[in-house]
Protein backbone atom coordinates (compact mmCIF):
# COMPACT_ATOMS: atom_id res chain seq x y z
CA UNK A 1 0.00 0.00 0.00
CA UNK A 2 1.31 3.89 -0.91
CA UNK A 3 2.15 5.83 1.81
CA UNK A 4 1.36 9.58 1.31
CA UNK A 5 3.83 12.17 3.04
CA UNK A 6 2.58 15.41 3.57
CA UNK A 7 4.69 17.92 4.33
CA UNK A 8 4.28 20.92 6.70
CA UNK A 9 5.13 24.13 5.76
CA UNK A 10 7.17 26.01 8.66
CA UNK A 11 4.79 28.96 10.28
CA UNK A 12 7.40 31.63 8.96
CA UNK A 13 7.33 30.33 5.13
CA UNK A 14 3.15 30.16 5.29
CA UNK A 15 2.78 33.46 6.99
CA UNK A 16 5.03 34.54 4.08
CA UNK A 17 3.02 33.05 1.30
CA UNK A 18 -0.39 33.85 2.85
CA UNK A 19 0.11 37.67 2.99
CA UNK A 20 1.85 37.59 -0.71
CA UNK A 21 -1.55 35.97 -1.69
CA UNK A 22 -3.27 38.89 -0.04
CA UNK A 23 -0.91 41.68 -1.25
CA UNK A 24 -0.05 40.51 -4.71
CA UNK A 25 -3.52 41.21 -6.07
CA UNK A 26 -5.55 43.52 -8.42
CA UNK A 27 -8.98 45.09 -8.11
CA UNK A 28 -10.55 43.72 -11.21
CA UNK A 29 -9.64 39.84 -9.32
CA UNK A 30 -12.57 37.25 -10.19
CA UNK A 31 -11.48 35.31 -6.69
CA UNK A 32 -11.18 37.23 -3.27
CA UNK A 33 -7.79 36.15 -2.26
CA UNK A 34 -6.35 37.99 -5.67
CA UNK A 35 -7.68 41.51 -4.44
CA UNK A 36 -4.85 43.99 -3.14
CA UNK A 37 -5.73 43.47 0.63
CA UNK A 38 -4.20 45.72 2.81
CA UNK A 39 -2.09 43.89 5.49
CA UNK A 40 -1.05 45.41 8.52
CA UNK A 41 1.01 43.22 11.14
CA UNK A 42 -0.23 43.60 14.46
CA UNK A 43 1.46 41.06 16.82
CA UNK A 44 3.78 38.01 16.39
CA UNK A 45 1.81 35.91 13.93
CA UNK A 46 -1.37 38.53 14.21
CA UNK A 47 -2.12 40.49 11.18
CA UNK A 48 -5.20 42.67 9.94
CA UNK A 49 -6.37 42.22 6.58
CA UNK A 50 -8.76 45.02 4.69
CA UNK A 51 -10.40 45.14 0.78
CA UNK A 52 -12.54 48.58 0.39
CA UNK A 53 -14.91 45.98 -1.57
CA UNK A 54 -15.21 43.74 1.50
CA UNK A 55 -17.25 44.40 3.99
CA UNK A 56 -15.44 43.08 7.08
CA UNK A 57 -11.73 43.17 8.36
CA UNK A 58 -10.24 39.83 8.41
CA UNK A 59 -8.13 39.14 11.54
CA UNK A 60 -5.80 36.20 10.51
CA UNK A 61 -3.69 34.32 13.45
CA UNK A 62 -1.29 31.47 12.71
CA UNK A 63 -0.89 29.20 15.15
CA UNK A 64 1.04 26.28 15.67
CA UNK A 65 -1.59 23.83 13.71
CA UNK A 66 -4.07 26.12 12.01
CA UNK A 67 -4.65 29.00 10.50
CA UNK A 68 -7.42 31.00 11.99
CA UNK A 69 -9.41 33.47 10.42
CA UNK A 70 -11.55 35.93 12.08
CA UNK A 71 -14.37 38.86 11.67
CA UNK A 72 -15.92 40.06 14.46
CA UNK A 73 -19.00 41.26 14.01
CA UNK A 74 -18.85 43.80 16.54
CA UNK A 75 -22.52 42.65 17.87
CA UNK A 76 -22.40 41.88 22.04
CA UNK A 77 -24.43 39.64 23.23
CA UNK A 78 -23.63 40.23 27.12
CA UNK A 79 -26.13 43.19 27.77
CA UNK A 80 -29.12 41.40 25.39
CA UNK A 81 -32.06 40.29 28.14
CA UNK A 82 -32.46 36.68 28.47
CA UNK A 83 -34.93 35.89 26.01
CA UNK A 84 -32.96 38.41 23.49
CA UNK A 85 -29.80 36.18 23.83
CA UNK A 86 -31.66 33.23 23.69
CA UNK A 87 -33.06 34.22 20.52
CA UNK A 88 -29.84 35.43 18.81
CA UNK A 89 -27.97 32.23 20.09
CA UNK A 90 -30.77 29.92 18.56
CA UNK A 91 -30.12 31.78 15.01
CA UNK A 92 -25.74 31.05 15.53
CA UNK A 93 -26.65 27.64 16.06
CA UNK A 94 -28.93 27.27 13.13
CA UNK A 95 -26.65 29.15 10.82
CA UNK A 96 -23.75 26.64 12.09
CA UNK A 97 -25.63 23.90 10.97
CA UNK A 98 -26.42 25.48 7.58
CA UNK A 99 -22.72 26.81 6.37
CA UNK A 100 -19.95 24.18 6.30
CA UNK A 101 -16.58 25.36 7.31
CA UNK A 102 -17.65 28.21 9.22
CA UNK A 103 -18.33 28.35 13.02
CA UNK A 104 -19.62 31.92 14.36
CA UNK A 105 -18.62 31.98 17.98
CA UNK A 106 -18.54 33.97 20.79
CA UNK A 107 -15.23 36.00 21.97
CA UNK A 108 -14.39 38.68 24.74
CA UNK A 109 -15.77 39.61 27.91
CA UNK A 110 -19.20 40.99 26.25
CA UNK A 111 -19.67 37.59 24.28
CA UNK A 112 -19.16 39.23 20.81
CA UNK A 113 -20.26 37.31 18.28
CA UNK A 114 -17.29 36.12 16.02
CA UNK A 115 -17.14 34.78 12.45
CA UNK A 116 -14.34 31.99 12.36
CA UNK A 117 -12.49 29.81 9.60
CA UNK A 118 -10.00 27.11 11.76
CA UNK A 119 -7.78 26.33 8.50
CA UNK A 120 -5.29 23.12 8.74
CA UNK A 121 -1.71 23.81 7.96
CA UNK A 122 -1.02 20.84 6.67
CA UNK A 123 -3.27 20.48 3.67
CA UNK A 124 -3.88 24.31 3.17
CA UNK A 125 -3.65 26.20 -0.31
CA UNK A 126 -4.26 29.03 -2.32
CA UNK A 127 -7.56 27.48 -3.06
CA UNK A 128 -9.13 26.88 0.21
CA UNK A 129 -7.86 30.29 1.61
CA UNK A 130 -9.88 31.23 -1.03
CA UNK A 131 -12.81 29.21 -0.23
CA UNK A 132 -12.62 29.94 3.61
CA UNK A 133 -12.78 34.24 2.58
CA UNK A 134 -15.74 33.52 0.25
CA UNK A 135 -17.41 31.51 3.41
CA UNK A 136 -17.00 34.56 5.47
CA UNK A 137 -18.80 36.73 3.05
CA UNK A 138 -21.68 34.69 3.33
CA UNK A 139 -21.50 34.23 6.58
CA UNK A 140 -21.59 37.49 7.24
CA UNK A 141 -24.14 38.47 4.95
CA UNK A 142 -26.23 35.64 6.33
CA UNK A 143 -26.16 36.73 9.89
CA UNK A 144 -26.91 40.13 9.52
CA UNK A 145 -29.85 39.56 7.83
CA UNK A 146 -30.82 37.13 10.09
CA UNK A 147 -30.35 39.29 12.85
CA UNK A 148 -31.93 42.59 11.41
CA UNK A 149 -28.93 44.03 11.19
CA UNK A 150 -28.85 45.28 8.15
CA UNK A 151 -29.17 48.95 8.22
CA UNK A 152 -26.24 49.30 11.22
CA UNK A 153 -24.12 46.92 8.79
CA UNK A 154 -24.76 49.48 6.45
CA UNK A 155 -23.59 52.58 8.53
CA UNK A 156 -20.62 51.00 9.77
CA UNK A 157 -18.97 49.71 6.21
CA UNK A 158 -19.42 53.63 5.37
CA UNK A 159 -18.33 54.89 8.21
CA UNK A 160 -15.27 52.44 7.64
CA UNK A 161 -14.72 53.73 4.25
CA UNK A 162 -14.82 57.37 5.55
CA UNK A 163 -11.89 56.31 7.83
CA UNK A 164 -9.97 55.22 4.85
CA UNK A 165 -10.50 58.08 3.32
CA UNK A 166 -9.33 60.15 6.57
CA UNK A 167 -6.42 58.36 6.85
CA UNK A 168 -5.34 58.89 3.28
CA UNK A 169 -5.57 62.80 3.33
CA UNK A 170 -3.67 62.73 6.42
CA UNK A 171 -1.08 61.09 4.70
CA UNK A 172 -0.67 63.80 1.83
CA UNK A 173 -3.18 61.85 -0.68
CA UNK A 174 -4.20 64.06 -3.72
CA UNK A 175 -8.05 65.00 -4.88
CA UNK A 176 -7.16 62.75 -7.84
CA UNK A 177 -6.23 60.05 -5.89
CA UNK A 178 -8.95 59.65 -3.42
CA UNK A 179 -11.26 60.05 -6.44
CA UNK A 180 -9.23 56.91 -7.96
CA UNK A 181 -9.60 54.92 -4.71
CA UNK A 182 -13.44 55.47 -4.37
CA UNK A 183 -14.03 54.78 -7.91
CA UNK A 184 -11.34 52.28 -8.63
CA UNK A 185 -11.54 50.17 -5.22
CA UNK A 186 -14.94 51.04 -3.41
CA UNK A 187 -16.49 51.29 -6.42
CA UNK A 188 -18.53 54.50 -6.34
CA UNK A 189 -19.62 55.82 -9.17
CA UNK A 190 -17.77 59.09 -9.67
CA UNK A 191 -21.02 61.49 -8.90
CA UNK A 192 -20.95 59.86 -5.72
CA UNK A 193 -17.51 59.88 -4.86
CA UNK A 194 -17.28 63.55 -5.65
CA UNK A 195 -20.24 64.44 -3.35
CA UNK A 196 -18.87 62.21 -0.83
CA UNK A 197 -15.35 64.07 -1.14
CA UNK A 198 -17.19 67.72 -0.71
CA UNK A 199 -18.79 66.36 1.96
CA UNK A 200 -15.12 65.26 3.73
CA UNK A 201 -13.15 67.99 2.86
CA UNK A 202 -15.50 70.07 4.42
CA UNK A 203 -15.80 68.46 7.28
CA UNK A 204 -11.74 68.43 7.74
CA UNK A 205 -12.11 72.25 7.09
CA UNK A 206 -14.16 72.72 9.60
CA UNK A 207 -12.60 70.90 12.19
CA UNK A 208 -9.03 72.39 11.50
CA UNK A 209 -10.75 75.56 12.32
CA UNK A 210 -13.10 75.22 14.87
CA UNK A 211 -11.63 71.57 16.06
CA UNK A 212 -15.16 70.12 15.54
CA UNK A 213 -16.02 66.87 15.54
CA UNK A 214 -16.53 64.72 12.16
CA UNK A 215 -18.68 62.04 13.77
CA UNK A 216 -21.78 62.86 12.39
CA UNK A 217 -21.12 61.18 9.07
Amino acid sequence: MAVRLLLVIPVEELEAQIIGWLKEGRDDAKDIVDLPWTVTRTGAGHYLAEHPKMPFVLNLVFGEGFVYLLVPLGFETLTLSNDERLKVYHTLLRLNEGINLLKFTLSGMNDEIVLRVDLDRKTLGKGEFNDALTVLLIGINEVVQALGLEEDFAQSIFEHVINMVLERIENGATEGELMAFLTGKVGMSREDAKTLLDRIFEAVKARKADEQDIGYF
